[in-house]
């Protein structure tokens, strides 16, 4: 694909979504083309109905690669980015949703409006941040006033007061503190505390996975990170830097050896563990809890009365006595190290470059640094991203895309509603429950109907370091207000700019953005049939997740029991593990293989999309007769346009870090696996006993 070609597709895209209210602010579309600054660029599809024939590899049987057989001509084809560790249609449209912003933040800057507005606000950040001269200028100054502060500290009170700043500065802290619903009453907020390694503000390791402290086959990234840590303290000015690197590296193996691996802290119910800080003070006496909860701002004068869900007591309790048994000096160290590698991206260059060089080309293999405005477009989106996503949606979102959606989403619901009546392996009692959660599922598609207010947050011009600690201040304490407040369903917690999608247990709801409702996943001029695989698809992705391992703990209210008989919690446990068997079976990359409990929502939730588009585009009203279009039936185009959505090529250390770390499976499993448990696959694409992915039907998983 030649940069000219893509640059016309990019251009087309962001101006075909473009609404007529405030066009003004909008430049010519080929200014933010240009700007990608990329090569051999590769757009989703190559025709006008929504799947590319032309990426299919037409030698290889669809029963022995689905992937390749839907995929496989695109995807040699497709050549990463220098600046990117994989490619493919999310990363694709991710791409166009940064140009499309980019644009938006340029006029502001062009306009410029008042500086005390929320777009003038907007321009003065990204401004900022695109003012290389001056960061370079300023090199390590604005660090000096928190490494000070860093050095003075003496105790343990001091330490924990700093653990407590992270929430709402760019320092860090071993656990990770944040606010989420009471899990048993999902109408209040109350605290969280978790070990670090999946949730919170500034919270964990530096490194991605406990994995990387422990394995011995990943040693080297290990021995990389603490070179990385002697860099950036020799940067910084701080005291004997290889000395000191070799002590944080040490305290974090020793963390990393008391928390829980990843794959053991998926069941929502042994991970909800209420308490009063009362409570936690006599689980883990050796940390002041009080002291880091009131550096936090967190409300209240009996303190030790608030409840908070400590997810882990154990590794909390454990991880409380390594800090204890830390010298004071190390900690000063680790705590420097990490500020130091936060405020990286709002620092000179030489900060900036020693962040990439290890972040980006050592653990996932990037050849080359993100230019500017995209790093300036990502910072600004931490800062404000709301106030960013409301611009965004009045140019390049238009209403009838939400309806066509709308309507998608009815029948995938309907088609939920019928799996579960005819579910052949869960008892009555369970299966009306159920049916009673789907009937109160929410959906929420483009764009929140509330939007957060800025008027308090202050941007000022060139400010770079201190515009991001006043913003994660702020979007601390946005969260911090939630507190003694009741949950506020209008409230999204993903910005419609976002190429994702998310479903909220305690809400009963799943959220599609805005930025995601775009070709392949949704062409509202395209083929039908595609548009369920791929949209439908997600759409039944996201339900699923209603009744996956953890989210089927939840009931219609969002509250967290178990509500299920002991017969049908049997029955999906023995479906679940027949499922993980499968997906822990191929090797990805030498001696390495999926997580199957680690990835079992995500598994499930596949699964369950793919029936659930298939059956919902069935019943549609959408298939022809004869059902053939393009040279190929409806059934079949459904299955392809699932396929096409996952296209996408990794470089070998982001594919491994992906299967250690992450919860979802590679792009490849993500069509092959699933497929292989659909019936109707079989006999759409002649799938016969011998080829590599055939399943006898009596070995076939079916859950949703």
């Amino acid at each position: 694909m030649t940069v000219s070609h893509f640059m016309r597709i990019l251009r087309h895209n962001c101006s075909f979504l473009a609404l007529g209210a405030g066009l003004s602010l909008i430049a010519p579309m080929a200014h933010a083309a240009e700007a990608t600054g990329a090569s051999d660029m590769a757009q989703p599809y190559q025709n006008g109905w929504g799947f590319d024939q032309h990426g299919m590899d037409l030698t290889v049987n669809p029963g022995d690669d689905f992937y390749k057989f839907a995929n496989g001509t695109y995807i040699k084809r497709l050549k990463i980015p220098d600046d990117m560790s994989s490619y493919g249609a999310f990363h694709i449209l991710s791409e166009l949703s940064l140009a499309c912003q980019k644009t938006l933040l340029e006029n502001l800057v062009k306009a410029l409006p008042d500086p005390v507005s929320e777009t003038g606000k907007l321009g003065l950040y990204y401004a900022g941040f695109m003012n290389q001269k001056e960061i370079d200028r300023l090199g390590k100054a604005p660090l000096e006033t928190d490494l000070n502060h860093i050095k003075a500290l003496q105790t343990p009170r001091d330490i924990a007061r700093i653990f407590g700043e992270s929430a709402h500065s760019l320092m860090f802290s071993t656990f990770a503190f944040d606010i989420e619903q009471d899990q048993r009453d999902p109408g209040r907020y109350m605290l969280l505390v978790d070990q670090g390694m999946s949730v919170g503000v500034n919270g964990g390791l530096g490194l991605p996975d406990i994995s990387y402290y422990t394995d011995p086959k990943l040693a080297d990234k290990k021995t990389a990170y603490q070179a990385y840590i002697a860099k950036m303290f020799t940067l910084a000015g701080w005291s004997e830097p290889v000395k000191n690197a070799e002590s944080v590296v040490a305290l974090e193996t020793a963390l990393a050896k008391v928390e829980l691996p990843r794959g053991q802290t998926r069941d929502p119910i042994k991970t909800f563990n209420p308490m009063t800080i009362a409570q936690l003070k006599k689980l883990a006496p050796e940390f002041d809890w009080e002291a880091a909860l009131e550096a936090m701002g967190v409300p209240g004068k009996n303190l030790e009365m608030r409840e908070i869900d400590v997810r882990e007591p154990q590794a909390i309790k454990a991880m409380s006595h390594v800090l204890s048994n830390t010298d004071v000096q190390t900690l000063r160290s680790w705590l420097a190290f990490h500020l130091i590698d936060n405020a990286a991206p709002y620092l000179s260059q030489d900060f900036s470059k020693a962040s990439f060089d290890f972040n980006g080309k050592t653990l996932l293999g990037v050849q080359e640094e993100p230019v500017r405005w995209k790093r300036a477009v990502r910072v600004t989106n931490q800062a404000m991203g709301w106030a960013l996503g409301r611009i965004y949606v009045q140019h390049y979102f238009p209403a009838e895309a939400k309806a066509q959606i709308t309507t998608l989403v009815a029948d995938l619901k309907k088609a939920f509603k019928t799996r579960l009546e005819q579910n052949h392996w869960m008892d009555d009692a369970t299966r009306e429950a159920a049916l009673i959660k789907l009937d109160h599922f929410a959906v929420q598609v483009g764009y929140p109907s509330k939007w957060w207010d800025y008027s308090k947050l202050v941007i000022r011009r060139n400010d770079v370091y201190g515009n991001a600690v006043r913003a994660a201040a702020f979007n601390w304490q946005h969260r911090l207000d939630r507190l003694d407040r009741p949950v506020d369903r209008e409230e999204w917690d993903m910005t419609p700019q976002t190429v994702n999608a998310y479903n909220s247990p305690t809400m009963n709801e799943v959220v599609f953005p805005a930025a995601i409702l775009q070709p392949p996943f949704f062409d509202p001029k395209g083929d039908m049939a595609v548009n369920y695989g791929a949209i439908g698809g997600v759409i039944g992705h996201e339900m699923s997740h209603g009744f996956d391992d953890q989210g089927r703990h939840y009931d219609e209210t969002g509250r967290l029991h178990d509500w299920w008989s002991k017969e049908s919690s049997k029955a999906f446990d023995g479906l679940a593990q027949r499922l993980g068997k499968e997906y822990a079976a191929p090797e990805i990359l030498p001696g390495l293989h999926v997580n199957p409990v680690m990835t079992m929502g995500e598994n499930i939730a596949d699964l369950g999309g793919l029936n659930l588009a298939l059956q919902a585009y069935k019943e549609s009203g959408h298939q022809p007769a004869p059902d053939l279009k393009y040279g190929l039936t409806g059934v079949q185009r459904v299955f392809l346009g699932w396929a096409q959505v996952w296209r996408e090529k990794d470089r070998p250390d982001a594919l491994r870090r992906q299967v250690i770390s992450n919860e979802h499976s590679p792009a490849m499993m993500r069509v092959n696996m699933p497929v292989r448990n659909v019936n109707d696959w079989y006999s759409a694409f002649g799938v016969v006993p011998g080829q590599k992915l055939y399943l006898p039907e009596s070995e076939r998983v079916t859950i949703w």
